[in-house]
């Protein structure tokens, strides 16, 4: 029955996918048509706009050449007039006559007149005057030598408001000394005042003109008309006009649109050459734009249509929205209670392994544990390790896909770093009988800042890949640096792993990178969970790049990725810091540690580590206790979990901070949490540093060196002379003992640099058991292993390495 309802609703899905494609489709299409439609009007109403302003502005122009047009033929006129004998003469008796016969015959001009240099004159209306006008700006141009034309004057011989076109007269024809007087013809504004009202461009325009210094000349206005004698307020000082006004006065032409009297008005303006003056015509903005409403009438009816069809298309497909609305809230609750699950099974699984591995190493620490227990103890502590990295590669995509997993780089010697990842493979190719090649160009950086736990985590994977799917052949592992931006100093690395391995088919090439997903043959893929390729291309995304691959299916597959990474300076620190053997203790007086957590396993762990090494341990089973302790014997420093009853950690850390007797306290926050958002609020809480459980010894000494300024002291390694004693003991057994060969010294490199003691052992007992001539040398590497001197072991090793060579 189940079954036939499933069949039922296939259909009806479906049709439902059909038809929100169909939809889809036609929105989409009804959208683009609108954009178009939407830009074209744009882009045509424009157009229109930008014509309509050409022709305002071009009405100015008309006004503008026919005054241009009308003071050219009088400023000839006066000149030619200038240039006669009669003129040059200076004398007003021989001059009247000639001057009063031309300006009956030119209409335009009102009068004549001729200037002696000293200011003095006389013309056609009043013949000689007593007045002067040698402070005239325009008399003072043209006894310079310019012909120019005034600004409107009231005339001192007649009282009229005039314009003087005035120029220059010279001694004889050619102007090659200086004048010997002026002579000008005055004209009436009417003219100039008949043209500019003439211009107009609908109802309510009206034109202006305006001189230098932003006065209007002719103006609608008559309290803004200005005189030399009488200057009226400059339109400078206008506030609706003052941008356009300093534009005029500099010049400029151009039509713009302003505010003017409270109303929106185009303003189009033009300089005259003839003159020092400027032509303005003000239109209200819909003479202009009112040629445009048809346009804007369609716009509007194209957009109504829009609207429309996608009302229409949003109603018809309301109930498949909410019905997605629906299933969007369910995979979201469903994802949620997933993040929740394994926040709370990493938890539930790493406190226990904090009891398990915290043991372990306490053990190992042991100076009473014989060799046998010791090695079956050493097993624990790998394998509890082991499954520590496992459930941590489990959680990483959960991280990643909430956003929860954050970088951490710091300086590292990158060819150290890379050759540590072609040394596992190496074994792993050795392994299978395939050839691995590693190549490393030599403009790589020596030091390199990079989170490094999640760069070997991705190559390691890509690799291992690599020398799963490769049976005959080889795997290559290639890094060069093909890009150095120097200011920066940023290297852009590119990373190749390529075999020739079984491949990939076509099809299945997009879904690799896809989380539990899994391609090629069925028995390999027993081997994983579908997760490795999925988390590294997130890591490398989350690192600013991303993983290309190319594959053919019987040939091989190349995969390849490149990063921006910053160069290091302080990676030789990183490089060069090494063991000084095992802490036995530390300089100074007690200390006192109050351990809080509501775990007894963890207490113990905490307790059996730190109390050998001579602190002081006092343990409190939650927050509330933990407080009143730490008032109490005011320790040193306090470690804590964080989730407890009575009192969390974070209240503890409160109430801590904001007791003054003990409010400077060191804390260190510890918990099984793996989530970056809680290290963070436990630090922003008052905590002084964050150690993750399970506990690792070297992390929580660090931590305690750092925080409390401890001097460390050791068992081995007080000087360097207990290490050099055992070197030359042991170079001297190596006289009587037969090494393996050089792959096989260089595997037990390997394993004693990753500290893997337990695989040094197992590769002894092998040595043994295939060849006697092995046995001394397999019993005194056992010896070697079981003390557990990474120092003495590598060098023992390196030693027949180089003979063997």
């Amino acid at each position: 029955m189940k079954l036939g309802r499933r069949l039922d609703s296939i259909p009806f899905e479906y049709a439902v996918n059909h038809n929100l494609l169909l939809r889809f489709v036609l929105g989409s299409t009804t959208i683009f048509v609108s954009i178009c439609a939407y830009y074209t009007y744009i882009a045509a109403r424009h157009i229109a706009l930008t014509d309509l302003k050409q022709s305002a502005f071009q009405t100015v122009q008309r006004g503008v050449d026919e005054i241009e047009e009308w003071l050219h033929v009088r400023k000839v006129e006066v000149q030619t007039i200038a240039n006669t004998s009669t003129v040059r003469s200076l004398d007003w008796s021989v001059a009247a006559p000639y001057l009063q016969a031309e300006v009956q015959r030119i209409h335009d001009f009102f009068f004549f007149q001729i200037v002696s240099p000293d200011g003095s004159f006389a013309n056609t209306k009043v013949g000689r005057s007593t007045k002067n006008i040698k402070d005239r700006d325009f008399f003072q141009k043209a006894l310079a030598g310019q012909t120019n034309i005034s600004d409107p004057f009231i005339s001192r011989s007649t009282g009229i408001p005039l314009i003087a076109i005035a120029t220059p007269i010279y001694a004889n024809s050619q102007a090659n000394n200086s004048p010997i007087g002026v002579f000008h013809g005055n004209v009436k504004v009417d003219r100039i005042d008949k043209v500019v009202n003439s211009l107009r461009y609908g109802q309510n325009s009206y034109a202006f003109a305006i001189n230098s210094q932003g006065q209007a000349i002719v103006h609608p206005d008559a309290a803004l008309m200005s005189t030399v004698e009488k200057p009226a307020p400059s339109l400078l000082q206008n506030p609706n006009l003052r941008a356009i006004a300093k534009q005029m006065v500099n010049k400029k032409q151009g039509i713009e649109l302003l505010e003017i009297d409270g109303t929106q008005k185009y303003v189009a303006y033009l300089p005259l050459h003839e003159a020092n003056w400027s032509l303005a015509l003000v239109i209200p903005r819909e003479n202009i734009e009112s040629r445009l409403r048809l346009l804007d009438v369609i716009a509007l009816i194209v957009a109504g249509l829009t609207i429309t069809m996608i009302t229409v298309l949003w109603r018809v497909q309301a109930f498949e929205q909410a019905q997605l609305k629906k299933s969007q809230a369910a995979a979201e609750t469903a994802n949620l209670a997933k993040s929740e699950f394994l926040a709370n099974m990493s938890h539930e699984l790493r406190t226990p392994l904090n009891g398990i591995l915290g043991c372990a190493q306490i053990l190992l620490r042991s100076k009473g544990l014989p060799e046998k227990e010791q090695h079956h103890v050493n097993i624990i502590e790998q394998c509890g390790s082991h499954l520590l990295t496992l459930i941590n590669d489990i959680l990483d995509l959960s991280k990643i896909e909430a956003r929860k997993l954050e970088l951490h780089p710091y300086d590292v010697y990158f060819p150290s770093f890379l050759q540590g990842i072609a040394e596992i493979c190496q074994i792993r190719a050795e392994q299978k009988n395939i050839l691995f090649v590693y190549e490393s160009a030599s403009n790589l950086p020596t030091g390199v800042h990079i989170d490094v736990k999640r760069l070997r985590q991705v190559l390691l994977n890509l690799l291992g890949n690599a020398l799963k799917f490769t049976d005959v052949g080889q795997v290559s592992f290639k890094v060069e640096a093909i890009a150095h931006h120097q200011p920066a100093k940023n290297y852009c690395i590119r990373f190749w792993i390529q075999d020739t391995g079984i491949g990939i088919a076509p099809a299945e090439l997009n879904k690799i990178f896809l989380p539990f997903e899994q391609v090629g043959e069925k028995k390999r893929q027993t081997e994983g969970t579908g997760l490795g390729l999925a988390i590294t291309r997130q890591l490398v995304q989350m690192m600013g790049g991303d993983i290309h691959v190319k594959s053919q299916l019987g040939e091989g597959s190349t995969f390849w990725f490149e990063l921006e990474i910053p160069e290091a300076s302080e990676w030789v620190q990183s490089a060069t810091t090494a063991s000084a053997g095992q802490i036995i203790g530390f300089e100074d007086s007690p200390l006192t540690i109050l351990m809080v957590d509501d775990r007894w396993e963890n207490r113990t762990v905490i307790t059996n580590l730190l109390q050998p090494l001579g602190f002081n341990v006092v343990e409190a089973t939650n927050g509330k206790e933990g407080l009143a302790k730490a008032i109490a014997i005011k320790p040193d420093l306090v470690i804590t979990d964080l989730l407890m009853p009575e009192m969390d950690g974070f209240e503890l850390i409160q109430h801590l901070r904001q007791t003054p007797e003990i409010q400077d306290v060191k804390i260190i926050v510890s918990s099984a949490s793996v989530f970056e958002t809680d290290q963070h609020r436990s630090l922003e809480a008052g905590g002084n540093d964050f150690l993750s459980k399970p506990v690792q010894v070297d992390e929580l000494l660090n931590q305690l060196e750092h925080l409390l300024s401890l001097t460390w002291i050791y068992q081995s390694s007080q000087t360097q002379a207990a290490i050099t004693n055992n070197l030359a003991t042991a170079n001297h057994q190596a006289d009587l003992l037969i090494p393996p060969s050089v792959e096989v010294l260089q595997e037990l490199i390997t394993l004693a640099n990753k500290g893997n003691f337990n695989g040094i052992l197992k590769l002894a007992d092998q040595l043994e058991t295939s060849d006697q001539n092995f046995a001394n040398f397999a019993n005194h590497l056992r010896q070697l292993a079981r003390q557990f001197d990474e120092d003495i072991l590598i060098s023992f090793l390196h030693q027949y390495e180089v003979e063997s060579k």
